[in-house]
């Protein structure tokens, strides 16, 4: 009703005192970054934006600002298994090997294979990166200078990362624990996944990220390799107020953690996850939130919502409000956060050009922990 709606806009919007935090976290932390946030709902979208692209380009960031998205890439991979689901391309239990060159020894445990749907439901088994991959020996450090060098050299580090590797990888590896069994969250599934559906439609991962979700949402400021235009967009990433070299991540780990895209092009990601636009993948969107697995985190959160997982997306729930939500962060210095309330129709994008050490926005999943996370989630229940 119209009374509902005029309700609706009082409740949701951003209040001064988002603002207030907001410039707060940026200029008292010298992260010299940037923060934008957006809201979308059944009567449109708003956004607030605060701090500067970069020192070579002190301009205010805004709504079309290119950030890295980080994790957040990981259920764009699984709403295109959903989708190449629904056309009957795939099915979800189907095992991977399926899909895979006859010379990948792909691992078992007790006679158990792994399935796609287990690698979109970070069940598989499998570890957080492959062995080989410089980042299973990353530990971030406390002291600026060092946590700097490390980053830098693994960003280099990831560049040589190939696809010849992955299947060493893969074929190497010892499960821990039955397929399906628990959830652990996993880039290197998520990689694999991502992979397999290339494969599997005949294209690069970039051109089936393209072709199925951002030319269907008009998504023109998202990609993975940035245009010169885009690039002239990008906000620079930060870690300790320092500015970070700009990365793209390997190609075989793409698919976990390497898109681009700005503010009013995810809140056009929400809408649709949201059912607010009509688009031919709103089904597979709906498939993408459908609770799979216990997350084992119990009560990680601090509100009283128990964590689970569907495909790809961490379902934050107290059994009355269901929270669709997933968080992404960078070595080159971005961390991120989208979460969606489906009932409420209520979607929030934030992402900070600082790494969460700095600014923290990634661990708003975790539910309210500081000024910043309850305001955000007072706006999503």
């Amino acid at each position: 009703s119209l009374q509902k709606k005029i309700e609706d806009q009082k409740i949701f919007k951003i209040t001064d005192k988002l603002k207030e935090n907001i410039q707060s976290l940026v200029d008292n932390n010298k992260t010299n970054a940037a923060i934008v946030v957006g809201l979308v709902n059944p009567n449109g979208a708003q956004f607030y934006a605060y701090g500067n692209m970069s020192n070579a380009n002190p301009i205010t960031v805004d709504k079309d600002t290119i950030f890295a998205i980080g994790s957040i890439t990981k259920v764009f991979t699984t709403i295109l298994l959903a989708d190449m689901a629904d056309r009957g391309l795939v099915n979800l239990d189907d095992p991977i090997e399926k899909y895979l060159p006859t010379s990948v020894k792909v691992p078992t445990y007790n006679g158990q294979k792994i399935t796609l749907e287990n690698l979109a439901t970070h069940t598989s088994g499998l570890s957080e990166f492959p062995v080989s991959h410089c980042f299973s020996d990353f530990n971030r450090t406390d002291d600026d200078d060092a946590s700097i060098q490390k980053q830098l050299f693994f960003i280099e580090c990831d560049k040589n990362y190939t696809f010849d590797q992955l299947y060493q990888d893969l074929s190497n590896t010892t499960l821990t624990s039955e397929p399906g069994l628990k959830f652990e969250y996993s880039t290197f599934g998520s990689s694999l996944l991502g992979h397999i559906l290339a494969l599997k439609s005949g294209m690069s991962y970039d051109r089936l990220v393209e072709e199925r979700i951002l030319n269907v949402l008009g998504m023109n400021s998202t990609s993975i390799v940035l245009s010169d235009a885009q690039k002239s967009r990008l906000a620079i990433g930060h870690l300790n107020g320092q500015e970070l070299p700009f990365w793209n991540t390997s190609r075989p780990i793409a698919p976990a953690g390497a898109l681009h895209s700005s503010v009013a092009n995810m809140l056009k990601f929400a809408s649709a996850n949201l059912g607010l636009i009509d688009t031919r993948i709103n089904n597979a969107m709906k498939e993408s939130h459908i609770i799979i697995h216990d997350s084992g985190l119990g009560k990680a959160f601090s509100n009283n919502y128990t964590a689970y997982i569907s495909l790809g997306w961490i379902i934050a729930t107290d059994f009355g409000t269901q929270i669709v939500e997933h968080n992404g962060e960078t070595l080159d210095g971005y961390n991120s956060f989208i979460a969606l309330n489906p009932s409420k129709e209520r979607g929030i994008v934030i992402i900070a050009s600082a790494s969460s050490i700095d600014i923290d926005v990634a661990n708003i999943v975790f539910g309210p922990r500081d000024d910043l996370s309850r305001l955000i989630w007072n706006l999503l229940v």
